[in-house]
């Protein structure tokens, strides 16, 4: 999905996650969480062409999967199991859980709209695969 897709999506579940706890801060850590994942694409850009702080190249590269390899370490199902069970293993707060539905919606959207192998979002089949895009995804 888009960036603004991203944005979109992720301003509707915190303002949800914000009124359901009734904390603006909720809102506020759902939505980051919702959003701030992508930052993993940025050592997937790195890996491949180095470091630059030119945003339009990381985006187009990224965009259009110019990658080498798909690491994506944070877009990945295990660590959002693991995630919710430390949650509900150790009752942890309102605003951890509000981390947890961020980092939920943005995997989901993107498992239904991106053109990825069906096992693309974990990890354990990307470490497998090499993290090679062509196993990765379709593009």
């Amino acid at each position: 999905m888009l960036p603004q897709g991203h944005l979109i999506a992720s301003g509707i579940v915190s303002i949800c996650v914000g009124a359901w706890f009734r904390s603006i801060g909720c809102a506020i850590i759902s939505f980051m969480a919702g959003t701030l994942i992508d930052l993993d694409h940025l050592i997937d850009y790195y890996a491949s062409f180095g470091f630059t702080l030119n945003i339009k190249d990381i985006y187009r590269a990224c965009h259009d999967v110019k990658l080498k390899k798909l690491y994506l370490i944070l877009h990945s199902y295990e660590i959002l199991i693991l995630l919710w069970a430390v949650i509900f293993a150790f009752g942890l707060s309102k605003y951890w859980i509000a981390i947890a539905i961020g980092f939920t919606q943005h995997i989901f959207i993107d498992q239904i709209t991106n053109e990825v192998n069906p096992m693309g979002y974990f990890l354990a089949y990307r470490f497998s695969k090499k993290f090679k895009k062509e196993d990765i995804t379709h593009y």
